[in-house]
């Protein structure tokens, strides 16, 4: 029990650190995957 509880402390934490990094890029899908005829 002790094991799960840990892999799942260790995912949020990768998961949080993840989302950080992405959000520290500045880059969205939005803005990769427009070409330049499409409004947003």
């Amino acid at each position: 029990m002790k094991a799960m509880l840990l892999g799942f402390a260790a995912a949020v934490v990768i998961a949080l650190g993840a989302a950080a990094a992405f959000n520290a890029v500045d880059h969205s899908t939005a803005e990769r995957y427009s070409s330049p005829s499409v409004r947003l």
